[in-house]
């Protein structure tokens, strides 16, 4: 009894590895999910017969030299994110915004000026989760800031 559960279980395991190993080679060589058709949830779509119709942002991983300025990452990301926004320019502003000022908090965790920014942009795009993550950390880091304390109290409403 014991050695046929024993192997029911262990061509279960096997099976299951197998299935895994299968699904994941299928869908690595899918090309159903290239950043072209990905909409990301987003309600817009390019569609030939729709005027203004806005191709997807194609949204690219920032890196930073390793004697980068991050003060000065920040600064210009910010200013990047302020004029994608005013032309309308959404590459802007996840690729020279967003994604440098993540960028910064993976070199520097800690990095407050960073950190706040990126929970601003989670407000705006109504991540809410996110942006309570942040604004808690930053109250961590900076635990008698009024303003971080006003902030993560009115998004926990």
């Amino acid at each position: 009894m014991k050695s046929s559960i024993n192997f029911i279980n262990t061509f279960l395991i096997v099976l299951g590895v197998t299935l895994t190993v299968g699904l994941t080679q299928l869908g690595c060589q899918s090309d159903t999910k290239s950043a072209d058709t990905l909409d990301h949830g987003h309600s817009e779509s390019i569609n030939p017969d729709v005027e203004n119709s806005t191709p997807p942002v194609r949204v690219t991983d920032a890196t930073l030299p390793e004697d980068a300025d991050l003060d000065m990452v920040v600064s210009d990301a910010i200013k990047n994110i302020k004029k994608g926004k005013e032309i309308g320019d959404m590459s802007l502003v996840m690729n020279e915004g967003i994604m440098k000022l993540r960028a910064v908090t993976e070199k520097d965790s800690n990095h407050v000026a960073a950190i706040y920014q990126l929970g601003i942009m989670s407000i705006e795009s109504g991540q809410t989760e996110k942006a309570v993550k942040r604004f808690e950390k930053l109250l961590l880091l900076q635990p008698e800031n009024q303003e971080y304390k006003k902030i993560l109290a009115d998004l926990k409403g």
